[in-house]
């Protein structure tokens, strides 16, 4: 690191709990190495990825993920006069600033079934889960002990279909793919996604929040974004076959097939990987 500091008494502190290891570490630098502090342990947008996030000694897997700055002595700025809020701050020139990093685990990948991480970013994983009631037709069923039997008319069966929330969060994304996410936005998966069969896996959306990096300083903040996909899976279970969105009941021939207008079905499919690439630089 060639920004000088030292690590202060009392440092650092460290926790375990159910999100891993987090850990804090305060330092002693030079009030006017705040920016260049900041760039070393945080990284920028541009460069993010293979550590440039600094880890914590001897924990690979934890990262810097805030920093924040004081005066080491609050009692003693330079004696000025502030008369304009956007041109002037107490200034403490030739003295010391306090250093307070805070470090995380971050797991490149939470599911090995899942899309691949691009270098230099990382893949949250979370699900939530509620049912839908399906209601379908009389026709093509019977009473089990009574085969020949009547139904009547004013049955309604019903079919309670668990449906499950899938949120992978990408983190760290610098050019994220947004004509693809616009393009996909929709359908449903083509093939096996995190698990769930083809047309099982609609994908719903995804929000995209701008995290900014180090180089606050610079005319233009650099920044990366934080974009998380929610992908909602319909399973339909039954005679041990399992069926998707594309799916409907019908009574006659009785079971479950695809909805068609003669030249597509209900959701066109995609591949989901495209999701997780990010937009080459231009």
């Amino acid at each position: 690191m060639s920004i000088l500091f030292k690590e202060l008494a009392g440092s650092p502190s460290e926790e375990y709990n159910s999100g891993g290891f987090l850990a804090t570490r305060s330092f002693l630098i030079a009030w006017e190495d705040r920016d260049a502090f900041a760039a070393e342990v945080m990284g920028t947008a541009s460069q993010y990825g293979g550590g440039v996030s600094v880890h914590y000694p001897g924990k690979p897997a934890v990262y810097a993920v805030r920093l924040r700055f004081e005066p080491f002595d609050p009692d003693a700025p330079d004696v000025q006069t502030l008369d304009d809020l956007t041109t002037g701050l107490n200034s403490y020139s030739g003295s010391f600033a306090k250093a307070i990093v805070d470090y995380q685990t971050l797991v490149e990948q939470d599911r090995d079934d899942g899309p691949a991480n691009q270098a230099g970013t990382y893949l949250s994983y979370r699900m939530v889960h509620h049912t839908d009631t399906m209601p379908i037709t009389v026709e093509g069923w019977q009473w089990d002990d009574e085969p020949t039997a009547s139904l009547p008319a004013d049955l309604e069966p019903v079919k309670i279909v668990p449906v499950t929330e899938h949120r992978l969060t990408w983190h760290q994304v610098i050019n994220p793919p947004w004509s693809v996410i616009h393009a996909i936005q929709g359908k449903v998966n083509a093939s096996e996604f995190l698990g769930c069969p083809a047309e099982t896996l609609l994908f719903e959306g995804a929000e995209a929040t701008k995290l900014f990096r180090a180089g606050l300083g610079e005319p233009v903040a650099e920044f990366a974004w934080q974009i998380d996909y929610t992908f909602r899976e319909r399973s339909i279970k039954h005679g041990g076959n399992v069926y998707g969105w594309n799916h409907a009941y019908r009574g006659d021939p009785a079971g479950w097939d695809r909805l068609t207008n003669g030249s597509a079905y209900l959701y066109d499919a995609a591949e989901f990987d495209a999701l997780f690439v990010s937009t080459p630089n231009t």
